[in-house]
């Protein structure tokens, strides 16, 4: 019997194949987790920075925050108004401050459908 040396085998490019697709299926969920996962790191980050801002802002006027996150940036606490990166422009946060317990709520305004945009105390 004739061995044919001449490339590959049926066999051969089935399997090569099916690696090739299974590492596909593997990989691409991997890769819609990390951008979901980097939307909402961006949305803590976005309510970090207004908490900080409203925490200036309660500081400097001694009075507490109960205002638009455009209120912050005209004043100069913010540069821009925050949104949640989920579903894009005027998803603005929810925004509120204290002064006389120092109590800062900053809430997504996506929170619902997404419960991890949670920003922790």
């Amino acid at each position: 019997m004739l061995k044919n040396s001449k490339g590959f085998s049926l066999y051969t490019i089935i399997i090569i194949l099916a690696i090739i697709a299974l590492a596909i299926i593997l990989i691409i969920p991997q890769f819609y987790n990390v951008k979901a996962q980097e939307k909402t790191d961006k949305c803590i980050e976005n309510m970090e920075k207004v908490k900080d801002a409203i925490e200036n802002y309660m500081y400097e006027r001694k009075q507490s925050f109960n205002g638009d996150l455009v209120e912050l940036v005209r004043t100069g606490y913010l540069r821009h108004a925050y949104e949640c990166p989920e579903n894009g422009a005027g998803d603005k946060y929810i925004a509120k401050g204290n002064y006389e317990t120092g109590e800062i709520t900053v809430t997504c305004p996506n929170e619902s459908d997404f419960p991890d945009h949670t920003l922790l105390q």
